[in-house]
């Protein structure tokens, strides 16, 4: 007998191609007693389809479910002022900490120049004559302006 019908309605069903007719022919057929060698992998999975399909759930089975489970009743859960400004608190204290050392940086910087500063003024005291500029950006004493002059 050739089954060449049967193989092409398996590979169908494998593609998911089939209809619910054709799936009901593969099952009939591998509901059968004689299936060819080659076909007999196929044969239980068909037919363990087929006794899922004629499981049916009876008319009471919501009843017992329901009863099992029991009436519970589902509460929000509660949370608190504290928990729901947490975030707010995380922020602030970021910019808390941000602005604490941000001025202690600033302070460190202002320190160097304040130095610098007070050293350039002790220098114009010990030399009156003499002239000196100050350059801030580095913290540095640049030459007097006498001997950047051009000579002639």
């Amino acid at each position: 007998m050739d089954y060449k019908y049967i193989e092409q309605l398996i590979s169908r069903y494998l593609d998911a191609e089939t209809s619910v007719e054709e799936e009901q022919i593969l099952r009939q057929f591998f509901a059968q007693a004689e299936v060819p060698e080659h076909l007999r992998p196929w044969q239980s999975m068909f037919a363990e389809q087929a006794s899922l399909a004629e499981a049916h759930l009876d008319e009471r089975f919501d009843e017992r479910v329901l009863a099992m489970v029991g009436e519970t009743h589902v509460r929000a859960k509660q949370i608190t002022l504290r928990r729901r400004l947490a975030p707010l608190f995380t922020a602030a204290a970021a910019i808390a900490l941000a602005i604490v050392v941000g001025s202690a940086l600033e302070q460190s910087f202002y320190a160097g120049v304040d130095a610098a500063t007070e050293q350039a003024t002790v220098q114009d005291e010990l030399d009156p004559n003499e002239t000196v500029s100050l350059d801030i950006r580095s913290a540095e004493l640049i030459e007097p302006a006498d001997t950047l002059a051009p000579k002639n």
